[in-house]
């Protein structure tokens, strides 16, 4: 026997199921593409095999370890959990020794589960934050898986939305992927225009200045236009009054003025 097994306690029922290579898929009985089906559960949890790692997907029930809620759990041979009121027991001891055991990988080899599973010396909020932003990054790029991703959209329409477990579906549906090079060429230009971003608000500030400067000054013309206006209109009328009233003759004083000035 080369295969890992799973031991399902449900409903008074003991059975064994084989897990299948790269990730098994457990949920409700008759639930499109589950693997393995268990009566009454809400959710879906996927069961990674390397490393193997059970990991809740969707869903309000938690997974249940030794009485305490987590999203994720590490496996070992004979780890158990509890999800949904069944007992799930691994039994890694009829695998092969070669098949337990982490052979060398070639360089170019790709994991598959994401890179940050294997440390590089990420914290915890370092691998939160990586996991959001590699899912988004991997539906952009069109290498999500499709039912995945759509459950997802109708949950943030359903304002059903959970960033770190969408994050968590995402990734467990694409392993390796964050090592497609569609996935690497676009992570490289979201790190350019996020590189980038503060000259271009620079840019566009000094554009808002250059508008506003430019509605300042017309703004000024405008007022003085309409000042030189009025002034006029006032001067013409109290000369329209001087002449009415005091037969005042403007062209007098203007000849006047005139032979003053004229050799």
């Amino acid at each position: 026997m080369n295969e890992a097994t799973l031991t399902i306690q449900s409903s008074g029922n003991t059975r064994s199921v084989a897990l299948r290579p790269g990730l098994t898929r457990i949920g409700a009985e008759g639930a499109r593409g589950v693997h393995v089906g268990v009566p009454g559960v809400d959710g879906e949890l996927h069961l990674w095999d390397d490393p193997h790692k059970v990991v809740r997907v969707s869903g309000a029930t938690p997974i249940l370890v030794g009485g305490r809620e987590v999203e994720d759990f590490q496996l070992d041979h004979g780890a158990c959990f509890e999800w949904g009121g069944a007992r799930f027991e691994l039994d890694l001891a009829g695998m092969v020794l070669e098949e337990i055991s982490p052979a060398p990988a070639p360089a170019a080899a790709v994991p598959p589960v994401p890179p940050v599973e294997t440390g590089h010396g990420l914290g915890a909020a370092e691998v939160q934050a990586f996991e959001r932003v590699a899912a988004g990054i991997l539906v952009d790029v069109g290498l999500g898986e499709k039912g995945t991703v759509k459950r997802w959209q109708a949950a943030v329409i359903a304002n059903e939305w959970d960033a770190d477990a969408a994050a968590r579906a995402i990734l467990a549906g694409a392993p390796g992927g964050t090592a497609d090079p569609k996935f690497l060429e676009r992570a490289g230009r979201l790190e350019r225009d996020l590189l980038m971003s503060s000259f271009q608000r620079g840019t566009k500030g000094a554009s808002r200045k250059l508008r506003g400067a430019a509605r300042n000054t017309t703004a000024y013309l405008v007022a003085n236009l309409v000042a030189i206006g009025v002034y006029s209109a006032i001067i013409l009328a109290l000369l329209i009054i001087a002449r009415i009233s005091y037969e005042w003759d403007l062209n007098e004083i203007i000849d006047s003025m005139v032979e003053a000035v004229s050799p």
